[in-house]
Order: structure tokens, then C-alpha cells, then sequence
């Protein structure tokens, strides 16, 4: 089966998710608003990997990405931040944050793209791709279907 490239850019999920994570939040949809933070978050990772060859398939592939850059650059707030990001697409199927925390939520969600953008920039072009061992046993795999 072929994958074909997303309509848009996963810049453009980027930027609409925050957009309608706000919405989402001001309507009190907490639920809507958990998910669509962490998939304003999930399309950042994966602009960069798309940018830079690294597959990303899974979840776990997310997980290490944002490991790896925040290594790279030296940044852990970069992977703590992902953790917090994780979370709120745990609370999709949970509910269990109130307003004010997916409040903050959505700030950490935001303060993770600008990070991540940053990132993105000071690796530069020829940055390896993570070393994780499950990570890496996905992408031999993509490699040999392509």
C-alpha cells in the first residue's frame, strides 16, 4: 500500500490544532481541547521528521523524536514538555483535567512548538536520526518496503 503525502502540511495541523485547541478550551470541551493540543504537538514532531527523512509511524516514534532533538540541542524542557503533551492525549480518553489545567496545557503545548521550531533550526540539515532501538528497527523496516 502507498502513503500518500498529507493535503496539507503538517505545519498547517500544527497551527490549526493550537487554533482550534483555544477554541475547543473556550467552549469548555475539554476533551476536544486535550486532543487537539497534543495534535498540534504530534504534527510538529512530525514536520520535523518528514524534513528530515526520519520515519515516524507510531506513537513511540513521537516519543523517540522529541527525545532525540531535545538531546541534541541540549533542551530537556523539549522532552518534558512532550511528556506533558502526552498526558493531555491521555486525558482525551480520561477527562480528568479541569479548565485550568488544560489552561496551562495549552500554554505548554504552545511553548513545545516554539521549542521545537528553535530546535528544528539549530540542529541544521544533517543531523542523524534517532538512535532508539525500536525507532530504528521501524525505519529499516520503512526502507526496505519503499
Amino acid at each position: 500500500m502507498t502513503i500518500r503525502a498529507p493535503i496539507e502540511s503538517h505545519t498547517v495541523h500544527r497551527d490549526r490544532m493550537l487554533e482550534h485547541a483555544e477554541q475547543m478550551l473556550a467552549a469548555r470541551d475539554r476533551l476536544q481541547a486535550s486532543e487537539k493540543m497534543w495534535g498540534a504537538v504530534a504534527h510538529a514532531i512530525k514536520a520535523i521528521a518528514v524534513e528530515r527523512g526520519w520515519p515516524y509511524e507510531a506513537h513511540a516514534d513521537a516519543h523517540a523524536i522529541a527525545w532525540h532533538i531535545a538531546d541534541r540541542v541540549g533542551n530537556k524542557d523539549i522532552f518534558m514538555l512532550y511528556l506533558a503533551a502526552e498526558s493531555l492525549h491521555r486525558n482525551f480518553y480520561g477527562d480528568r483535567f479541569t479548565q485550568a489545567e488544560l489552561s496551562d496545557g495549552l500554554d505548554m503545548a504552545k511553548r513545545l512548538v516554539a521549542l521545537l521550531r528553535d530546535a528544528d533550526a539549530a540542529m541544521g540539515p544533517a543531523t542523524p536520526m534517532p538512535k532508539d532501538g525500536n525507532y530504528r528497527r521501524r525505519a529499516e523496516k520503512a526502507a526496505r518496503q519503499a
